[in-house]
């Protein structure tokens, strides 16, 4: 299941262009998000590039891919 999720956040990375740690932000906000979980306070806060990919994916979900 990791190596799924790290191979999904290549590829995604990869198509929209963004870090690896962002993706991988990106798809556990998503994931948070669809079942109905609050991340971490300290994602929720943080500023480096998967706390930011979280904040994104969890407020925004797909959404954000189609801006």
């Amino acid at each position: 299941m990791l190596t799924l999720m790290k191979n999904e956040a290549v590829q995604l990375a990869e198509k929209t262009g963004w870090t690896f740690d962002f993706a991988a932000g990106f798809l556990a906000g998503e994931s948070a998000r669809a079942r109905r979980r609050m991340p971490a306070s300290e994602l929720l806060s943080g500023a480096d590039d998967y706390a930011l990919g979280v904040q994104i994916g969890y407020h925004y979900g797909p959404a954000y891919l189609n801006w």
